[in-house]
């Protein structure tokens, strides 16, 4: 048996590695299972829409799968994205999982994959061995997720895609083993990409049996354009796998607002910034002030963490001020470790601050338009990792 992985055939303007890969094993024509779609390193220098690699176990020895994919490199470099770095890998067996950890929670270089057990590489000089070897290291038996990719036919690339709407909200409604169909919100699709790429839509799901069978309720429902066929991948989408774990902290500065809406503070565990288009969680990081204990899962990037999740655990005081004597004045501090005082009366007060008193909230998250394809939402992760 052999592990065969690929990543990195597409861009910003086209193409998609997914569609590549499955085209790809249609050709060498052998048994295969376990394919899957691994999202990386969302900060990866030079990455494409997703970060995602593709992989597979084939059901052929090692030496035999060596000479097919041998004979197809050249026609998958010819048929890759102009400025594309095409990566491929073939191994004997699954390497260590921490290449796969590595590259979903750092910056890793082409360099550091190394692999210890009989393999051979197709690249073209980029990154795209990274994605294809942490693509087969990867073994999701503590969490994974389904997705259901669906393709255009080769006439349709590159027109307005035909996903009906309504048949996107019923579809969400019959199958609630599916997640991110659509926006409530904006009463919007998410199941199908803006770009001008082969994927025709991909529905996300907890089963294999949820993606499936959701796919086929909307084809035959006559809420899509014809296709060109699928594939069902287990994937680490929605699994948080890119965060290592809850940050509490107390902020220390009062939030700075731009002017186009990015939100940014000082906490005791490093800076945090918010994005306008983090919606919710933007919002409750220009309402913070210093003394607010919050936490908060999100990346470390350039010296700040990018908040993907954020709660207020325990509000300071807002409007906080010394409380006043019965004679009318405010009182004053009366030095360290003692009550406020008033300097007319010297009447001493219990109460060392007043103000308002506002609930410590619940978990917030961007709309779903606007997380990571690894962030897990909360309604299908509390956060806390367990």
């Amino acid at each position: 048996m052999a592990w065969l992985g690929l990543d990195d055939t597409d861009s910003l303007d086209g193409g998609c590695t997914t569609e590549m890969f499955v085209k790809l094993l249609a050709r060498i024509g052998v048994e295969f299972e376990d394919p899957r779609l691994v999202r990386l390193w969302p900060f990866a220098e030079n990455r494409t829409r997703g970060n995602a690699a593709v992989a597979a176990h084939l059901k052929i020895s090692f030496n035999e799968a060596t000479k097919l994919v041998e004979e197809h490199w050249n026609w998958l470099c010819e048929r890759s994205e102009p400025g594309s770095t095409p990566g491929m890998v073939l191994m004997e067996e699954q390497p260590d999982e921490a290449l796969y950890w590595n590259a979903v929670r750092m910056h890793v270089e082409s360099s550091e994959m190394e692999i210890p057990i009989p393999h051979r590489l197709w690249s073209t000089g980029g990154t795209g061995v990274i994605g294809a070897t942490a693509a087969i290291a990867w073994r999701g038996n503590h969490d994974h997720t389904w997705e259901n990719t669906v393709y255009r036919c080769e006439e349709n690339i590159g027109t307005p895609r035909r996903v009906d709407e309504i048949s996107i909200a019923e579809m969400d409604e019959r199958f609630p083993g599916t997640f991110l169909n659509r926006d409530p919100r904006k009463s919007k699709g998410l199941i199908a990409p803006r770009s001008p790429c082969p994927v025709l839509l991909g529905i996300r799901g907890e089963t294999e049996t949820d993606v499936r069978a959701a796919f086929e309720w909307l084809k035959d429902s006559g809420g899509m354009e014809e296709d060109a066929g699928n594939m069902v991948w287990r994937t680490n989408q929605a699994c948080d796998d890119h965060i290592d774990s809850i940050i509490t902290a107390t902020v220390e500065t009062t939030p700075v607002v731009r002017t186009n809406g990015h939100a940014s503070a000082t906490t005791s565990r490093g800076d945090i910034v918010a994005f306008s288009e983090g919606g919710d969680v933007n919002k409750l990081l220009q309402r913070l002030i210093p003394g607010d204990v919050i936490s908060w899962v999100g990346l470390n990037h350039l010296g700040s963490y990018h908040l993907e999740r954020l709660r207020l655990v325990q509000p300071e005081l807002r409007s906080r001020q010394r409380p006043k004597c019965d004679c009318g004045k405010r009182m004053k501090s009366a030095g360290k470790g003692q009550s406020p005082r008033c300097t007319s009366c010297g009447l001493q007060s219990d109460v060392e601050w007043v103000g308002e008193k506002i609930e410590a909230s619940e978990w917030v998250e961007p709309a779903p338009d606007r997380r990571r394809h690894l962030a897990a939402p909360l309604t299908r992760k509390i956060p806390g990792f367990e």
